[in-house]
């Protein structure tokens, strides 16, 4: 099961179609945006990473402060 609820990870009321899916079939689908989500996480994370190879070793510090990595 995910961890959260598919409404909690849509951000609001769940789309009547989505609704109108078995219990397995919404706890799948919450499953796989949890797993989408955190496979983008770390993507965003490795981009970011990448990024820091164009910025010269001194500031690189003070620029992952700035940017939050």
């Amino acid at each position: 099961m995910a961890a959260r609820p598919l409404a909690e990870q849509l951000g609001g009321a769940v789309p009547a179609g989505i609704e109108a899916l078995e219990p397995a079939q919404r706890d799948d689908l919450a499953q796989a945006l949890h797993d989408a989500r955190k496979r983008q996480s770390r993507a965003l994370a490795r981009a970011g990473e990448e990024g820091l190879k164009y910025v010269p070793a001194l500031l690189r510090g003070a620029v992952r402060k700035v940017v939050g990595l």
